[in-house]
């Protein structure tokens, strides 16, 4: 008698099964729904670095003399050297160092702490005395050049004065008078400037004051359209990450369950 074989009966998926398999297929849709959700949030703005929130850099006044009456006028003379004489202005130093600083004048100090150059003249600094040097001197509006005698670490510029370096052998004071730089003097030399011309660049300047600020609103507007853009988009990402992984527990039980029963 031959045997009758037996065809085996494919296995009938179990309910973990189905409950794997369905969890599996939700998951795979819910991680295509969230793709674009993902995509279109905007990344939030990296924070500022210790270097954007450094110090505001030292005011400096401005070349020629001071507008302000109470602002410091700074006279540096290097025809000695070859150079100019400059004049340029010092807010509201609290020494004669600082007023160098502010006027926009750079110094040079030997290894013993004595100052050597203003501006980059003489270069290279002096290494030994040869009988000229930056001589430092002041003046009150409608006085004349006196010479200092302290140095200009420890000066203390009065408001409304002139300070002057000149270098030589400090005989000759700087090559201009005080009361042709004084502060106050620089503003009626610059209203003369700008009226030369009779108003004929008052229209461009108008002009490109206009478009400017036009465009500058514009743009401040866009920044306020996509912060309320991004509320709705960033909810809708949180959501639907809760709701992936609460799939993802469902898919993880259904797995361990699965194994469990085979």
């Amino acid at each position: 008698m031959i045997p009758t074989l037996r065809r085996p009966r494919p296995a009938r998926p179990t309910r973990r099964r189905a409950r794997l398999a369905g969890a599996t297929l939700a998951l795979g849709a819910a991680a295509a729904l969230l793709a674009p959700v993902a995509a279109a949030a905007p990344l939030p703005a990296a924070p500022l670095s210790a270097a954007h929130l450094s110090a505001a850099p030292l005011a400096v006044g401005g070349p020629g003399p001071c507008a302000d009456p109470d602002g410091v006028t700074v006279v540096v003379d290097a025809t000695e050297l070859g150079g100019d004489l400059t004049v340029a202005c010092a807010a509201d130093p609290a020494t004669g160092t600082e007023a160098l600083a502010q006027a926009g004048f750079t110094e040079a100090r030997d290894p013993s702490g004595y100052l050597c150059a203003i501006g980059g003249l003489p270069d290279p600094c002096p290494t030994e005395f040869t009988g000229s040097y930056w001589t430092y001197w002041f003046a009150a509006p409608d006085g004349e050049w006196t010479a200092y005698t302290e140095g200009s670490d420890t000066a203390v510029p009065e408001p409304g004065a002139v300070e002057g370096w000149r270098y030589g052998d400090g005989t000759q004071p700087p090559g201009v008078e005080p009361a042709d730089v004084a502060p106050g003097t620089g503003s009626a030399e610059a209203g003369d400037a700008e009226d030369g011309d009779d108003g004929a660049a008052d229209a461009p300047a108008d002009e490109a004051t206009d478009e400017p600020t036009a465009e500058a609103t514009e743009g401040a507007a866009a920044p306020e359209d996509d912060a309320g853009s991004a509320l709705p988009r960033a909810a809708a990402l949180v959501g639907g990450v809760a709701i992936l992984g609460a799939l993802v527990a469902v898919l993880v039980r259904a797995r361990r369950g699965s194994g469990a029963q085979d």
